[in-house]
């Protein structure tokens, strides 16, 4: 794979015609075959946190830019709120500044889940967009994250054994190192007894993390 990476880039719109400024534009290629995946990067200098609003409208720029993921730097954070709406894109990630260096910003895998056998069609791709540390055992284990932009399967990659594998909902694994990785249907707010939701959890010495979410659909 190959990536370039423009600060301050200009972009005319597709669907607006009018030219929008990038913070920073990310365009990765895959030489061997007629693939692209483009990122754009939004800084948000603001001195509240980020909000709904913030995310749906950057959403809306990343279709005007045919960006297929992006990321918002949150100079002071962001709500819940606004946290909850960005897992529901799939494609949008949201980081403080001091997460910047270790994002890996052009780090794709293929979808190792439901749409990696479909037949006819180029399967999704995974942008691990979470890096995580939990305390285990007196240790800091290293988890990375991810969800497929297609068929939007929760992926991780366990540092410790170097696996990587899919979940589809309501799925377990248990990787080299013996923990164990689910997703469960649950119910959310927004109604009463209502699954609405998928999580996705990390286990290991009888304690439970919660990695991701994202909407049932």
């Amino acid at each position: 794979m190959e990536h370039s990476v423009t600060p301050n880039a200009k972009i005319r719109g597709c669907l607006t015609g009018v030219l929008r400024q990038i913070d920073v534009l990310i365009d990765a290629r895959w030489a061997d075959e007629d693939l692209a995946e483009r990122v754009i990067v939004d800084a948000k200098m603001y001195r509240s946190k980020v909000d709904v609003k913030d995310v749906e409208s950057f959403e809306g720029m990343m279709k005007d830019c045919r960006a297929n993921r992006g990321v918002i730097v949150c100079a002071n954070g962001y709500s819940p709120a606004a946290k909850r709406r960005a897992q529901d894109a799939i494609t949008i990630t949201l980081l403080s500044p001091d997460s910047i260096e270790e994002f890996p910003w052009a780090q794709f895998d293929r979808c190792l889940g439901s749409c990696a056998n479909e037949q006819g069609t180029r399967s999704g791709l995974v942008l691990w967009d979470g890096q995580l540390l939990f305390g285990i055992g007196g240790a800091w284990v290293v988890v990375w994250s991810g969800k497929c932009d297609r068929c939007y399967n929760f992926h991780a990659w366990c540092w410790d054994c170097g696996e990587k594998f899919a979940l589809a909902n309501e799925d377990e694994h248990e990787c080299g190192c013996g923990r164990k990785w689910i997703t469960a249907i649950e119910e959310e707010p927004e109604g009463p007894e209502v699954l609405n939701a998928v999580h996705f959890f990390f286990a290991s010495e009888d304690q439970v993390f919660a990695i991701d979410r994202r909407r049932l659909r």
